[in-house]
């Protein structure tokens, strides 16, 4: 909503686990799904990908293909306690800094690991993510902390790492539309296996404020819109829906009524000058690939040819 907004971006990001959905992998399936990794990577350097965090799962194909993933993106991979388990030393960067109109962002990954993908090393998340946030704390104006892991892992995380503003969490095996904020810090949970993609609509004015959720009010204001929008078919152009409906009086109070409430909703989010809003979109039949997109997945998979699964691209 442009009237929110004194400059916009939009970035995608993936908290983890885009790869594969499991940490090992079956070995008559190894190769089917070694193709469809490498169509993900290849559908997110369409969409201009800026940061993905290494989760456990993504390791499931071991070293050799996780690097080779990594020089076929177009976008960096971070883990700030991903290893290499015979030398002990860090795979990827700990964290990316993204530079927007206005804004610097600052994003730090890092996985709970799993002694199921051998070639690899986990060290502390919690030491990992709090000294990679102290080195960019003073450089950024809003820190992300990709967290891959399960229920216990996001409470450890949340409670113990300080500087964070949200919390991204993959591995989470339910939606939560309405994010939660912990000791200052929200925590965004999308599910899995890319069944949504999160919005994180977030409005960041000065460095004081509080972050506020806005969900109602935005929803509020998505209902006016689609109710207005929706009276507004089918009329002539350059035609007010006042001047339309100049004879109906009931329709007429309706019409001010949303325009108000919309209003009101629009100054209130003005005002808090800090806030955020989650909207998740269901990743399902009615989202379209684009012609690039469906000719990655043709190109990888072509058995399905005939009939084109969608690459389920997720923020988790």
């Amino acid at each position: 909503m442009k009237e929110l907004a004194e400059t916009e971006a939009t970035y995608l990001v993936d908290a983890g686990d885009a790869l594969f959905k499991y940490p090992h992998l079956a070995d008559d399936q190894v190769d089917h799904l070694k193709e469809v990794a490498t169509a993900i990577i290849g559908a997110y350097n369409v969409m201009e990908c800026q940061v993905m965090n290494i989760g456990t799962n993504d390791l499931a194909a071991g070293l050799d293909f996780i690097l080779e993933m990594q020089k076929t993106a177009n976008f960096p991979f971070i883990s700030a306690n991903t290893k290499q388990a015979n030398t002990d030393k860090l795979l990827f960067d700990p964290y990316v800094i993204i530079e927007t109109h206005d804004q610097t962002l600052g994003f730090v990954g890092v996985t709970k690991g799993d002694n199921r993908v051998k070639e690899f090393a986990f060290s502390d998340p919690i030491e990992a993510a709090q000294k990679s946030i102290n080195e960019i704390k003073d450089k950024v104006d809003l820190i992300f902390l990709m967290a891959n892991g399960d229920d216990k892992f996001e409470k450890s995380m949340a409670a113990d790492v300080e500087g964070v503003d949200f919390l991204i969490r993959s591995k989470s095996g339910s939606l939560q539309r309405n994010p939660r904020q912990e000791e200052g810090t929200t925590i965004i949970r999308i599910g899995k296996q890319g069944k949504y993609a999160g919005i994180l609509r977030i409005r960041n004015v000065d460095s004081v404020s509080q972050m506020k959720n806005v969900s109602s009010q935005y929803t509020r204001i998505k209902f006016a819109d689609n109710r207005l929008k929706a009276m507004s078919k089918g009329l002539e152009e350059g035609v007010t829906l006042e001047e339309h409906f100049k004879e109906d009086e009931n329709r007429l109070k309706l019409i001010s009524r949303l325009r108000d409430e919309r209003k009101t909703n629009v100054d209130l989010i003005k005002k808090l000058k800090n806030s955020y809003y989650l909207e998740p979109i269901p990743l399902n039949e009615k989202i379209e690939d684009t012609p690039e997109v469906a000719a990655i997945v043709k190109d990888y998979m072509p058995e399905e040819k005939d009939q084109v699964k969608k690459v389920q691209v997720k923020n988790q």
